[in-house]
């Protein structure tokens, strides 16, 4: 699919920022042909964006012969902030315009934990962020809270995390006065991480986001056109066995109490904390038995008819799966695909590609600043004062 043109200034200067933010910068060529549009346009746009320090012009080597050698990339001089809820921690990070953590701060946070603690703790490492980015004499343009179970503004109450979720935002704000600040599910922010702060070169096609971590959650990631957008995909709490094993939601059977980090933690021997303090590394190694492959690869089976009903109701043909699946071979992997053509209507797994991607475990706050980065420049650069002036 061609990516359509964008119809507004504002659009337009989102395109041109999310392509430098997904490439890590281009040439002017490259841009107007990844975003569409007239070469006048992009100089228009680009010019503009160096003038309010948003982007930066070097030069390099052309890429062909007579080319433009002005390379264009996001400025180092803005900064965004991320605030992540993951792997049983509080992490919260300073990062460039380019997803990439500058500095990061940690705090244990056991799933007991209150409204009023977690605001405590919460408020104490935004402090210490808010001192780096001015020591550091940062712009700080974004920020967003990446939070597991989030649905959304119009859900008042999260199932994993029971708190009150407009006093929740209301907190954030507070904190971060007059500064743009976005609400999302992690899984959203895990798929922003992916396509823009990973290093792995992104999927250019629309698809499936799986990640298979502390907990298991799905997206549809929409690439193909002039802007990225993301939609959070409900699956780890899907029923695959009634009356099966208890799940942290509070359900029976659901299918992250059989896939997760935490259900396989038993099979494989070591505890959950110390896989998830290992990130990438747990399995290295490693010789497990060949009863624990064959749990695994039912555990695995199980989430290709996870995966395989996600593509009957969205239509979509690839998947991006990232978690501890992808630190396995492709024998044991293979349980996956059987998985999705068991339950894909007509088995056509032929026509479904499978793309695994490394963990990320262990990378919080990585996730919440790379999508802090994405809404900055889906909204073009634009602050929530000059929105107006820009809109149109």
């Amino acid at each position: 699919m061609s990516k359509s043109e964008p119809q507004s200034r504002r659009q337009t200067r989102g395109a041109i920022l999310e392509y430098l933010l997904r490439t890590q910068g281009a040439f002017r060529p490259q841009i107007v042909a990844a975003t569409s549009l007239t070469e006048a346009s992009v100089w228009r746009i680009v010019s503009e964006l160096r003038l309010e320090g948003l982007v930066v012009e070097n030069q390099r080597r052309a890429p062909y012969v007579g080319g433009p050698s002005s390379f264009f990339t996001l400025s180092k001089d803005c900064c965004v902030l991320g605030v992540e809820l993951s792997n049983s921690r509080l992490s919260v990070g300073v990062g460039n315009l380019d997803g990439s953590v500058v500095q990061s701060w940690r705090k244990g946070m056991p799933a007991e934990w209150d409204a009023p603690r977690f605001e405590r703790t919460c408020r104490e490492l935004l402090r210490k962020a808010l001192a780096e980015v001015q020591a550091r004499g940062l712009k700080l343009v974004q920020a967003a809270l990446a939070l597991p179970g989030y649905g959304g503004p119009a859900h008042r109450r999260n199932a994993i995390f029971p708190w009150d979720l407009p006093r929740l935002r209301n907190f954030v704000e507070l904190c971060l006065p007059q500064l743009p600040v976005e609400i999302t599910n992690s899984v959203i922010a895990q798929a922003a991480y992916d396509r823009y702060a990973s290093g792995q070169s992104p999927i250019e096609q629309d698809h499936l986001f799986v990640f298979v971590g502390h907990g298991v959650a799905a997206a549809i990631v929409s690439a193909a056109g002039a802007l990225d957008t993301f939609a959070p995909v409900e699956m780890g709490h899907t029923i695959v066995q009634r009356g099966g094993a208890r799940c942290r939601c509070g359900h029976d059977g659901c299918l992250e109490a059989y896939t997760s980090l935490q259900a396989i933690a038993p099979i494989v021997g070591k505890d959950e904390d110390r896989m998830l303090s290992q990130g990438d590394t747990w399995l290295e190694g490693e010789e497990l038995t060949p009863r624990a492959l064959a749990q695994l690869h039912d555990r695995l089976t199980l989430l290709g008819i996870g995966i395989g009903n996600a593509l009957n109701l969205h239509g979509l043909r690839a998947v991006v799966i990232s978690g501890w699946p992808s630190l396995l071979g492709d024998h044991e992997r293979s349980a996956i695909a059987h998985g999705i053509d068991e339950s894909l209507l007509g088995g056509l797994m032929d026509d479904v590609t499978l793309t695994f991607r490394k963990p990320g475990t262990g990378t919080d706050p990585g996730a919440s600043v790379a999508f802090a980065s994405w809404t900055f420049a889906r909204r073009g650069g634009v602050d929530h004062f000059d929105a107006a002036r820009i809109a149109a």
